[in-house]
């Protein structure tokens, strides 16, 4: 039941495309509960899907999502407050960097009580960035999250970093919860599998480097010379990022079959249903990787890193490995023990990591912390 005080509840974000593809569930868990639900974002070719929900959809026009221009985000400040007043929000819930921070400023000036979530820190607190660029960044968090009703972490370590560098205090009400949880509905447990040498393997993320790919590339070459039938597929599309990897390179190792590139997909369900392990060498700063996360609904042996986020997902050696960062021989090792499994095995962590997302990772347990958040 939407609370007596609480009626207009929002969701903002940097895209469209997180709010539907992250937090469909958490809006139609609020829209149940009788709030009237407004998400705020850019315009992208979710909107509809969106609405249909039964969400107010509310464009934001002033966000420079890798800008680091002070007037433009002076500009997306005003724009949230004036938002905030014109629709009488009383509750905003937070996502994403610059909507974390900029949001959470706007909303002092309007008295609306807000959440954010920390959904890991990203590339400004990844290994080689400028110190100037972090130091900044840290200090715009401290000042945003300065009272605060409540910061959400994704994992303990981004909630240790916060506590000990004096961004947040511990007054404040600090929850952690595993990711964004997935729908085990909706990513129900795959029970079919390929092995030996015509197991497929994905790597599904942001063309950048942090991710791992270039590690993911050299076992892929190495590995496809040794086991000829084996497909080591890459989805995902380019990112508007420094660190990004050209489009033109993943063709050419496509081109070369080493690579089967597949682009984006808006049904990752389906395309779970055609791989047999999930592969993410991620070394980037993450909270817990969605990705992951519907890996394990699926029933998908993982092979990740031992990272901050990513190490929450596997139980080494039981439903999937655990590797060094930037170590591409760990990642190739790992990927042929794979291969060198037999089907029973395979399926067997499998179900172990169905066992755990159904344990750790259903969305239920994640909306039931943000409904909380709204009745206390």
């Amino acid at each position: 039941m939407a609370s007596d005080t609480i009626k207009n509840v929002a969701i903002v974000s940097n895209t469209s495309w997180y709010i539907y593809n992250f937090r469909k569930g958490l809006l139609q868990k609020l829209i149940s509960a009788g709030y009237n639900v407004f998400a705020i974002a850019p315009k992208d070719k979710f909107v509809k899907e969106i609405e249909t929900l039964g969400c107010v959809f509310i464009e934001l026009k002033h966000i420079h999502n890798k800008g680091k221009n002070p007037f433009h985000d002076i500009s997306l400040t005003l724009e949230l407050r004036k938002i905030f007043k014109a629709n009488h929000l009383d509750f905003c819930f937070f996502f994403t960097p610059k909507i974390n921070i900029f949001g959470s400023l706007a909303a002092k000036f309007t008295g609306i009580k807000t959440v954010a979530t920390i959904n890991g820190l990203g590339f400004v607190f990844s290994e080689g960035q400028p110190g100037w660029l972090k130091f900044t960044v840290e200090k715009l968090y401290t000042i945003a999250f300065k009272n605060l009703k409540a910061i959400i972490f994704q994992n303990n370590d981004d909630k240790n970093y916060f506590l000990q560098n004096k961004i947040i205090d511990h007054r404040q009400e600090i929850i952690v919860v595993k990711g964004s949880g997935a729908n085990l509905i909706e990513f129900n447990q795959k029970t079919f599998f390929n092995t030996g040498n015509r197991l497929v393997f994905l790597l599904s993320a942001r063309l950048i480097k942090e991710k791992g790919l270039s590690e993911y590339f050299e076992a892929a070459k190495n590995l496809k010379q040794k086991y000829p039938d084996i497909t080591c597929a890459l989805l995902g599309l380019e990112a508007d990022n420094p660190s990004s990897i050209p489009l033109q390179i993943v063709e050419k190792m496509h081109e070369q079959k080493i690579i089967d590139y597949r682009g984006g997909t808006d049904d990752m369900s389906s395309v779970l249903n055609t791989i047999d392990v999930m592969v993410l060498p991620s070394y980037y700063r993450e909270g817990i990787p969605k990705i992951l996360i519907e890996a394990l609904a699926k029933g998908l042996p993982v092979i990740t890193t031992n990272n901050i986020g990513c190490k929450e997902t596997v139980d080494n050696g039981e439903n999937g490995f655990l590797i060094e960062i930037k170590n591409a021989s760990a990642l190739e090792a790992a990927m042929e023990k794979m291969i060198l499994m037999t089907a029973e095995d395979l399926a067997r962590m499998g179900k172990l990591s169905r066992a755990k997302a159904e344990l750790e990772f259903d969305e239920a347990y994640n909306h039931k912390a943000y409904i909380s958040i709204l009745n206390s």
